[in-house]
C-alpha cells in the first residue's frame, strides 16, 4: 500500500496523496472535485486490487446518506480526466466494485515531470478474450490464404524535431496503402503495426505478435529542403536485413523514393502482379510536394479528434487540394474531416457541411475511381444517421474491399451497414474477415462483433464484445445502451442496473424513447430486439 506522502502514476498522470490532487505529465493541476479526488485516493491505496462499492461509499461519504449514482459521477469524472487510456487504467467490476490497473508495487515518482505520456499496454478481460477468440479466428467464412503477410513500422523522425513525426510516419502509411493493393500481400493496418511497434522494437516479437514474415522499416531526415530516407526488409522469424537501401535528395524526390522502394519490395518477395495492379501501383496521387506534405499534416491533425485540430486538418487538406486541385484522396479525407465535424456536433451549419462533405467525397470518386480510400470515405458518409443511404454505403464498401482486400476498416464499417440492415450473419462474416486480416484491431472493431452477435441472439458472445469494447473506452454510449438491452435479454437486471448508472453518469437520459431516438438500426425486427432488451432491463419508457 503506498505512503500517506507518496506519489502514484497513473498512465503519465500523477496522483499526490498529501495533498489529494491529479497532475499531469507538465505539473499542471488537473481539475477534480473533492469528492472524486477521494474516490481516487481511496482506489490508488489499493491499486491492482477491486475496490468494492461499499468500501468505496463508506470511505468517501462515511456520516453522510448518499445513493450509488454519487460514486458513479465520481468514477465518470475521474475517467475524462485520464483522457482516452481511462478504459485500460480505471475498470468497472459489474456488481462489485472498481479496480485501479496500476500496480500497488510500482516504484512513485518524487515528481509529475516526466517527457510526454508514454502509452499505456491495454490489458484486456481474460474471459472476454478467450471467447471473442474462439468467435472470431473461426469466422463462418475462414479467412485462409497462402499469400506472403508484412507489417510497416513507423518510420524514425530524426530530423531533430519531433513535429517532423507527421511526415515520416505518413510515408510508412502511404507504402502500407500501396503494398494494400496487392492481391498476393497480406498487409497489416497502420493501426495494428504502429500499436505493436510502440510496445516493442525486436522485429521477431512484432512479427509474431502481427503474424507476419516480413517486417519493413525506415528513417526519415528531413532538414529544409533535403530528405534522406532509409528502408530495410526484414525476416521477421530471424531478425535480419533481407534488402536495404538509402535514398537523398529533394522534397520533391519523395515520389521517386515512394517508387523505388515498392518496385524493390515487389521484387525482393517475388510477388505475382496483375495487369490491373501493375497499372494502379505506378499512380501517385500527387505529384506536389507542397499538396503532399498538407496531406499528410492534415491526416496527423484529424487524428486527434478536437474541434480546433479538425478546423486545422479542413485547412492542410484545401491547401492541399489547392495546390493540386485532381488529389482525389485530399478530397477523400477532407469529406471525412467534414463528416465528423457534424458527428461530434463540431458545426452549427449542418446541412452546408454535409453538402460539402458529399461533394468532395463524390469528387474523390470521380477523380480516382480505382482509389480504395475514396469509396471507403463516400460509403462511410453514407452510412451515417444524418444520410443512411445503406444501399449506396453497401456498394461503396464493397467495391472499396474488391479494390482492396486488406482494407480492413472497411470490413468493419460494412458489417455495421449489415446489421443496420437486418443481415446480422453477413455482419458477423464481414468483420470476422476483418479480425483475421488484421491481428490488433482497434477498439471499435468490437461494436460490429456485439451487433451481430446480439441480433442473433448470442448474448453471451455479444456481451463479451461489448465488455472488451467498454473496457477499452467506458465512455461510449451507443456500447452502454446496447449492453443494457444485451443483460435484459440475458435476465441479468443487477448488473443492467450498473450499467445505467453509468449511462446516466454521462449525462444521457435512459429511457427507451430517449435511447431508440440514438440507435442507428432501422430493421423493424433488430429494432423491436433492442427495445424488448432495454424493457427486460426495467428502463422506464
Amino acid at each position: 500500500m503506498p505512503k500517506a506522502d507518496q506519489i502514484i502514476e497513473i498512465g503519465g498522470f500523477y496522483f499526490h496523496q498529501q495533498p489529494e490532487e491529479l497532475r499531469d505529465s507538465d505539473g499542471n493541476l488537473v481539475p477534480l472535485r473533492p469528492q472524486s479526488l477521494r474516490v481516487l485516493s481511496v482506489l490508488s491505496e489499493q491499486a491492482g486490487t477491486l475496490v468494492s462499492k461499499d468500501s468505496l461509499m463508506e470511505r468517501v461519504w462515511p456520516d453522510t446518506h448518499v445513493t450509488d449514482d454519487s460514486l458513479v459521477q465520481c468514477i465518470s469524472e475521474i475517467r475524462k480526466a485520464l483522457g482516452p487510456e481511462a478504459g485500460t487504467l480505471l475498470r468497472t467490476v459489474p456488481k462489485q466494485g472498481y479496480r485501479l490497473d496500476v500496480p500497488s508495487d510500482r516504484p512513485h515518482r518524487a515528481s509529475p515531470l516526466t517527457p510526454a505520456r508514454r502509452a499505456v499496454l491495454a490489458t484486456v478481460a481474460v474471459v472476454a478474450v478467450l471467447a471473442l477468440a474462439a468467435l472470431l479466428l473461426t469466422p463462418r467464412q475462414p479467412f485462409t490464404s497462402n499469400v506472403q503477410s508484412i507489417a510497416v513500422l513507423p518510420f524514425a523522425n530524426l530530423s531533430g524535431d519531433a513535429a517532423q513525426s507527421y511526415y515520416s510516419n505518413g510515408l510508412a502509411e502511404e507504402l502500407i496503402v500501396d503494398l494494400s493493393k496487392i492481391t498476393d500481400l497480406r498487409v497489416v493496418s497502420r493501426s495494428a503495426s504502429f500499436s505493436v511497434a510502440q510496445r516493442t522494437s525486436d522485429p521477431r516479437q512484432i512479427a509474431e505478435e502481427l503474424r507476419v514474415s516480413y517486417l519493413v522499416e525506415g528513417s526519415v531526415r528531413r532538414e529544409g529542403q533535403n530528405l534522406r530516407i532509409t528502408a530495410a526488409l526484414i525476416d521477421g522469424k530471424g531478425g535480419e536485413n533481407i534488402w536495404a537501401d538509402s535514398y537523398a535528395g529533394g522534397e520533391a524526390d519523395v515520389f521517386d523514393f515512394q517508387e523505388t522502394v515498392l518496385s524493390e519490395l515487389v521484387r525482393v518477395l517475388s510477388v505475382r502482379l496483375s495487369k490491373q495492379e501493375r497499372e494502379r501501383l505506378g499512380v501517385r496521387g500527387t505529384r506536389d510536394a507542397d499538396a503532399f506534405d498538407n496531406y499528410l499534416r492534415g491526416k496527423e491533425l484529424a487524428g486527434f479528434l478536437t474541434a480546433s485540430h479538425n478546423e486545422q486538418a479542413e485547412d492542410a487538406f484545401a491547401e492541399a487540394i489547392r495546390r493540386d486541385p485532381d488529389y482525389a484522396a485530399a478530397h477523400a479525407q477532407l469529406s471525412i474531416v467534414l463528416s465528423m465535424r457534424v458527428e461530434y456536433g463540431w458545426t452549427g451549419d449542418v446541412t452546408n457541411t454535409i453538402a460539402r462533405a458529399v461533394r468532395h467525397a463524390e469528387r474523390a470518386v470521380a477523380l480516382s475511381p480505382d482509389l480504395p480510400f475514396a469509396h471507403f470515405a463516400l460509403g462511410r458518409l453514407l452510412s451515417r444517421s444524418f444520410i443512411a443511404d445503406r444501399a449506396g454505403a453497401s456498394a461503396e464498401f464493397e467495391r472499396a474491399i474488391e479494390l482492396d482486400p486488406n482494407y480492413t476498416d472497411a470490413y468493419a464499417f460494412y458489417a455495421i451497414v449489415q446489421v443496420s440492415d437486418g443481415r446480422a450473419e453477413d455482419a458477423l462474416n464481414t468483420i470476422s474477415e476483418a479480425f483475421a486480416r488484421n491481428p490488433v484491431p482497434p477498439y471499435w472493431y468490437y461494436m460490429s462483433v456485439g451487433l451481430a452477435n446480439f441480433h442473433l441472439g448470442n448474448y453471451e458472445a455479444a456481451e463479451a464484445a461489448l465488455t472488451e469494447l467498454l473496457q477499452r473506452n467506458p465512455n461510449l454510449q451507443n456500447a452502454l445502451r446496447l449492453l443494457i438491452a444485451t443483460y435484459g435479454h440475458m435476465g441479468r437486471l443487477d448488473d443492467a442496473d450498473w450499467l445505467v448508472m453509468e449511462y446516466e453518469a454521462l449525462g444521457a437520459p435512459a429511457t427507451i424513447t430517449e435511447i431508440m431516438q440514438l440507435v442507428n438500426i432501422e430493421h423493424p425486427p433488430y429494432r423491436e430486439a433492442v427495445i424488448d432488451g432495454l424493457r427486460l432491463a426495467g428502463l422506464p419508457e
